[in-house]
């Protein structure tokens, strides 16, 4: 079914074939145009609110023929016969392409497949049937019967010039997951992990089957599946940028590790429709990370912030507790009350300590952290307790780097972290309960390099 500017009626089906070109040409499909062809997954039609709403966000987004792929027929139980029929949509999206590129002059490199979950693996089969095929987007592609099978068999990057894919569901199928932890693209996408998705509690959800009953099940049975069809759709929308890193794992990303875009701006791409705008597309299976929110729009902005400690001869070698934080932009933007650690968090005195947060707010660059400490004792350690006078709570701070990492390229995140501190002193000493402001200031001083605090693979 063909959606254009010119007819952008999502509810409007017009069907075009290979086999009839009098579909195409009673059409408003422009050749000169980017084509978008996307394609649903198992048990789902071309006819679902969730493909006719990813096709609208696309006309909202861009001038381009957008085409829903319907399989229906064919995606139906059971798997295994959902997955050898994948093969001859493949083959048919391959036709319709090349039946536009030579009859119509379509530029082939001009055209993106997006698929969800078997929808990625026909992708795969239409671009190994198109010559110079510019891209494919694989929605969570399916894990059962492809996680370790050869190339032939599977989505992977010498499908298209440039492949990319984003995993939400990358549990495996015992622990009911419908996708796979397989780095299956170019550049491979794990917001979350990967795993599953914020929001994705079936107490959370239900309720969506009030307005749609096809998609609540949906919903309710494969909720972190159909996320990566949604953050595609909402990265469509402006002007959050979801802009994931490369980091050795998700977790060394959740310690705030992989800040950095690096100076060739390799380490940083853009999930979603802009994913093409990275600058090494000869890379493949690069994993990138980054999180979201539980619910739309999904997209969270990134902060790596980094504890510079002192360790003055009165400060106790280590301390823990918990830190709160009030954050103030630039741009008059405000993050008010902010845990930015959980309890008990142990700050090593003279040593970095790396965290991170997300936030729906954007506050450009910080100007000013009003910082609360508050030390807290384990009654699991006794060597954790202050016995009267006998130690010191306080928490010594030479400064605190905050750099938002939502900021592209390497450039514009340099130019957007701050260093801050007290101004004409060396250090802040913030006893337990007590509060201290620390403000940027160009004579701020970061103890840590550059290359230990934006550390990438």
């Amino acid at each position: 079914m063909l959606h254009t500017r010119a007819n952008p009626a999502i509810y409007e089906d017009i069907v075009i074939s290979a086999d009839d070109p009098s579909t195409i040409d009673a059409t408003t499909f422009d050749p000169s145009k980017p084509t978008k062809i996307v394609t649903h997954g198992f048990i789902d039609t071309g006819y679902l609110k969730w493909l006719r709403q990813l096709s609208e966000a696309l006309l909202e987004y861009g001038d381009y023929n957008v085409i829903r792929v319907d399989w229906g027929g064919g995606s139906l139980p059971m798997y295994s016969s959902a997955c050898a029929n994948i093969r001859v949509v493949g083959l048919e999206m391959a036709r319709l392409v090349n039946f536009l590129a030579d009859n119509y002059g379509l530029d082939r490199g001009n055209v993106h497949l997006a698929g969800h979950s078997l929808g990625s693996h026909a992708s795969g089969y239409a671009g190994e049937k198109i010559e110079g095929l510019g891209r494919i987007t694989g929605m969570d592609p399916a894990g059962p019967y492809f996680t370790g099978t050869p190339n032939f068999v599977r989505l992977d990057p010498t499908d298209a010039v440039f492949v990319d894919a984003i995993h939400t569901d990358a549990d495996t199928i015992l622990l009911l997951g419908y996708g796979t932890e397989q780095p299956m693209g170019n550049l491979d996408f794990y917001p979350n992990s990967g795993h599953d998705q914020p929001g994705c509690d079936p107490v959370n959800i239900g309720i969506d089957m009030i307005d749609d009953i096809g998609d609540g099940i949906r919903e309710l049975a494969a909720c972190s599946h159909a996320r990566s069809y949604e953050f595609f759709k909402d990265s469509l929308y402006k002007p959050c940028p979801y802009l994931a890193h490369e980091c050795f794992d998700y977790d060394s990303f959740e310690l705030g590790r992989c800040a950095s875009c690096s100076d060739d701006n390799t380490k940083c791409a853009y999930m979603g429709i802009r994913a093409e705008e990275y600058v090494a597309k000869e890379r493949e299976n690069v994993k990138l990370y980054l999180d979201t929110g539980k619910d739309a729009p999904y997209c969270l902005y990134h902060y790596q912030v980094i504890v510079d400690t002192a360790s003055p001869k009165e400060a106790e070698d280590w301390v823990q507790g918990h830190l709160d934080v009030t954050l103030y932009g630039d741009n008059g933007e405000i993050i008010e009350n902010l845990r930015l650690t959980g309890e008990h968090e142990r700050f090593e005195h003279g040593q970095p300590k790396y965290l991170m947060f997300k936030s729906t707010t954007d506050l450009s660059r910080v100007i000013r952290v009003v910082a609360e400490w508050h030390y807290d004792d384990t009654l699991t350690n006794i060597g954790s307790y202050c016995w009267m006078l006998l130690c010191n709570r306080a928490l010594y701070v030479r400064s605190i780097q905050i750099a938002p990492m939502d900021y592209y390229p390497q450039t514009a995140f340099l130019d957007h972290s701050r260093v801050l501190c007290k101004v004409n002193s060396d250090y802040l000493e913030i006893k337990s309960g007590d509060t201290a402001n620390l403000d940027y200031d160009e004579s701020c001083v970061f103890s840590v390099s550059n290359r230990e605090a934006t550390l990438t693979p």
